[in-house]
């Protein structure tokens, strides 16, 4: 059965971080798994008008080889994933039985430091308001699994997600 987990959330609210952990802890678990940041899937200049066609074929691609491996779990990453639209694409790229939609969530306050603590480039400034848009634009959504991320270990936040979704110790 192959299952999809998004892990959503504004900038700086720790989607990278806790997909990293989860990885982990499902490798010492021997839970057979691939991980995808969509961010990667569509970083490209000039921005493509329907870039979402670019990242799902991307996806579908990426997705062909990991299924062809054997694998039936995925973890997503990206700031928006849970959306109707976007969860279109998911579908159509991977063809899951079960999608499940996870938001990380944490005080912007803590957005902004985290963003400041990794952001030193020229695009610093605008990163930070993106961060805040985002921030704003997410916590208007109902019926997701929301988990904050504000002061939690991220190995904690991993094992609550594993716990949800059932990915103990098997294949």
């Amino acid at each position: 059965m192959v299952e999809v987990v998004l892990i959503v959330g504004p900038a700086g609210v720790g989607k990278t971080s806790v997909a990293n952990e989860l990885s982990l802890q499902l490798r010492a678990a021997g839970v057979a798994h691939a991980v995808v940041d969509t961010d990667a899937l569509d970083d490209v200049f000039p921005v493509p008008e329907e870039q979402w066609r670019l990242t799902e074929r991307h996806l579908a691609a990426v997705w062909r080889s990991y299924r062809e491996l054997g694998t039936e779990r995925l973890v997503l990453t990206g700031v928006r994933l849970d959306e109707p639209d976007e969860r279109a694409w998911i579908r159509r790229a991977t063809g899951p039985e079960r999608l499940t939609a996870i938001r990380l969530d944490a005080p912007v306050a803590t957005l902004e430091r985290r963003v400041r603590e990794r952001e030193i480039g020229s695009g610093a400034a605008a990163q930070l308001e993106r961060t805040r848009a985002q921030a704003e634009a997410l916590h208007a959504a109902e019926g997701l699994v929301m988990i904050e991320t504000d002061d939690r270990p991220v190995a904690d936040i991993a094992a609550e997600i594993r716990a949800l979704l059932g990915w103990s110790g098997h294949g």
